[in-house]
């Protein structure tokens, strides 16, 4: 951190010599101080004014550059926005559990843990390091299989499935946005999917789910407003889980990884009415059908 801010300060300061000499300030502030103290016609205090006038219209403008200038610390999250990205959880030996609560909600059927630890080698793809967008860590899912009945149609009880929800049960929350993508899966295709539930009508459900076809991928940054069409706004649970398809092939408990999830508590839903989109994501497009 104490290199960072070094680097930052040098860099502004070069950047500003720069534009300083390209535009010939250097010359015209010269020009100016030998302006304000040389007339001779005017007494001293007065040539001193006039410079002190010009050291602070310098100040001025020194300080609204410092202020709308990029900051290393500077962030735009207010009120109950935050990303969570789980880095600073322990993973001794490759996972860890997740407190509860984690930064205001509770997380069913999802670990914190470590793609690229010693203990996941030959287990986790080379390909499925790329999990932990935030480095070094990153959350695992699965939906447990002890859930789905014989005819392999979920059960859609609140529990069943990977979630997340508000510690207080009387806060909802909006989701904006997560990375997301299914591990080791490479033949058949994974359908990952989305749902969210409102406290204000549980019949207001909003459902939106992407398909990734046989091979490994990049982790898909999902806005979930641009990619669905609607904020997803008062929610008090969002369930994630990934079935597997090859041929005949089906399985509703795939495993996948999920990090840098946009949060917001404390925001109401208004609009209703059933959301259910799908989205194929191929060759880096992503197909609305």
């Amino acid at each position: 951190m104490v290199l960072y801010q070094v680097f930052y300060h040098v860099s502004f300061l070069v950047t500003a010599l720069i534009h300083i000499w390209f535009n010939n300030l250097i010359n015209t502030l010269i020009m100016l101080v030998v302006t304000c103290l040389s007339n001779p016609r005017q007494p001293i205090f007065q040539s001193i004014l006039r410079l002190h006038s010009v050291v602070l219209v310098c100040f001025v403008l020194a300080f609204c550059f410092d202020t709308v200038s990029a900051q290393p610390q500077q962030t735009a999250l207010k009120g109950g926005y935050q990303v969570l990205n789980f880095d600073e959880i322990d993973t001794p030996d490759g996972f860890g559990n997740i407190t509860n609560p984690y930064k205001g909600f509770v997380f069913t059927d999802f670990y914190a843990f470590k793609p690229s630890h010693s203990s996941f080698d030959g287990i986790i793809s080379s390909y499925d390091l790329n999990c932990a967008v935030s480095k070094p860590n990153a959350l695992y899912g699965a939906a447990n299989d002890d859930l789905w009945n014989s005819k392999q149609d979920y059960e859609a009880t609140q529990r069943e499935r990977p979630s997340i929800y508000p510690h207080n049960p009387s806060e909802t929350f909006t989701v904006h946005a997560l990375k997301i993508k299914p591990l080791n899966m490479p033949v058949g295709f994974v359908t990952i999917n989305l749902r969210g539930l409102r406290s204000h009508n549980p019949g207001d459900i909003m459902s939106w789910s992407v398909d990734f076809p046989a091979g490994f991928h990049d982790v898909l940054d999902v806005q979930v407003e641009t990619f669905t069409g609607k904020t997803w706004m008062g929610l008090t649970r969002l369930e994630i889980w990934a079935d597997f398809h090859f041929d005949n092939i089906k399985m509703e408990d795939w495993e996948f990884c999920l990090d840098d999830i946009e949060l917001e508590l404390g925001l109401d839903a208004q609009t209703s009415g059933d959301l259910v989109g799908q989205t194929v994501f191929s060759s880096g497009m992503q197909l609305q059908v």
